[in-house]
């Protein structure tokens, strides 16, 4: 074909489809969406911030407060219906945790309040469910980065109310002027805040895209320890940042890796030495007397109650509100001269309910995670998470009862790191070309 000049005129056809290119940020799904609001809804309430205000700071008796927690029980179930075989693969990977919980469930026959453990044997279940539901629905990064964010959200809260409305964020009796924000007492707030700066830290390690964000964000929680006056709090934080900065260390390549290893050795080794050696400048660390505030007269009454049945407990949950006046919970009480409200150390909480295959499994486990979380800090991004994690948790435990706690986001907490680290992510699944 021609034109009026002569030249020819070929007909262009139009370009040949390409596939069509992927927006930069997916519209979410109504499941997302659901997911998501549950998992928020979910750490809100095992948190716990809700039951302070609620008491009137301990004012009001706190027993209507067990009905609060129904609804996670049902966003749980929501999310580990979403991803039914990623939950049953995890829990089949994980038989120690399996152990734990039928063992606690057997103390039910033993149990000196059965009809207390019998109630609370579902809410452990529904709680260990709540980490199960979250490791099975999300990735690593974004399981740290909901609950940085949920908990960022409860720190800048906690810090109006403590600049705002001192008196409700300052404790005004016990500790006059000490913040506790949204919580009871400091030290639950110190101990929340401490949590709040390790996933706040981790997610802007996970998430560079956002790293200014949440870096920026870890500075409220970090104001709010400090103005706590929670010794335990910052020691455990400085430990749990000591831990993140051994993981900063072994992913700067394979030599420093080698050197960060024997350097962490020595120091766990020279620390275990010098509390040994110096344990009342220890305690003056801590804040604390040679009795660590009374625990060691609980910690040798409850050795005494179970030197008669060392491999059977007293029942799960069944101790500490037993009102019988020849009960361990008396006993303990009159050889430490004042009625304690638990254990105040995770061991021994597992040793007078479950007895000593109770402290066995736990320790099984624990030592199944935190092998886990040291592959991590070598081989995975998890690493920022899950081994400062573990490093709070376990040194909480020694001196808090924090053990299978029951509506407890600490439970929760090192169940979903458990699982994640046995599941893994998924792989990313990628859209072919048409």
């Amino acid at each position: 074909m021609r034109g009026r000049s002569g030249a020819d005129v070929r007909t262009m056809a139009p370009p040949p489809a390409s596939a069509p290119s992927l927006p930069l940020v997916r519209a979410a799904s109504l499941a997302d969406i659901v997911a998501f609001v549950a998992s928020v809804g979910l750490i809100l309430t095992y948190v716990g911030f809700w039951s302070a205000p609620l008491t009137g700071y301990g004012a009001r008796s706190a027993d209507f407060l067990r009905n609060f927690y129904y609804p996670a029980y049902l966003m749980a179930l929501v999310l580990v219906c979403m991803r039914p075989g990623r939950a049953l693969k995890g829990m089949a990977r994980s038989p120690l945790l399996v152990a734990l919980l039928l063992l606690t469930a057997a103390t039910y026959f033993w149990s000196i309040m059965p009809e207390l453990t019998a109630r609370r044997i579902p809410a452990l279940v529904f709680t260990t469910l709540g980490g199960v539901a979250l490791a099975s629905r999300w990735s690593w990064k974004s399981l740290t980065e909901i609950i940085a964010g949920t908990l960022a959200a409860l720190a800048i809260v906690s810090f109006l109310l403590g600049l705002l409305v001192p008196d409700m964020g300052r404790m005004q009796e016990l500790f006059p002027g000490a913040w506790r924000g949204l919580w009871l007492e400091k030290n639950s707030l110190g101990n929340v805040m401490v949590k709040t700066t390790v996933f706040i830290i981790a997610a802007g390690m996970m998430a560079p895209e956002r790293r200014k964000l949440w870096f920026s964000l870890a500075v409220i929680p970090l104001m709010l320890i400090i103005l706590s006056t929670s010794k335990t709090a910052l020691v455990v934080l400085v430990l749990s940042m000591a831990a993140m900065g051994f993981v900063a260390i072994v992913k700067a390549g394979p030599l420093r890796a080698v050197v960060a290893t024997w350097l962490a050795v020595v120091v766990v080794i020279g620390a275990g030495l010098l509390i040994a050696t110096e344990t009342d400048a220890f305690f003056a660390l801590l804040g604390k007397d040679a009795t660590l505030t009374g625990r060691t007269e609980i910690w040798s009454g409850i050795m005494q109650q179970m030197a008669d049945h060392p491999w059977r407990g007293f029942g799960y949950g069944a101790v500490w509100d037993d009102p019988s006046y020849t009960g361990p919970k008396a006993w303990i009480g009159y050889q430490a001269h004042f009625i304690p409200a638990d254990a105040h150390s995770g061991w021994l909480e597992l040793y007078i309910a479950l007895g000593l295959g109770g402290v066995i499994l736990f320790a099984l486990f624990l030592l199944q995670i935190w092998a886990q979380s040291f592959w991590a800090a070598y081989t995975s991004p998890a690493g920022w998470l899950v081994l400062p994690m573990m490093t709070s948790y376990t040194i909480t435990m020694m001196t808090e009862s924090i053990a299978m706690n029951w509506h407890e986001l600490r439970w929760v907490v090192v169940v979903a790191i458990a699982l994640k680290l046995v599941l893994g992510d998924e792989p990313a699944q990628i859209r072919p070309r048409r």
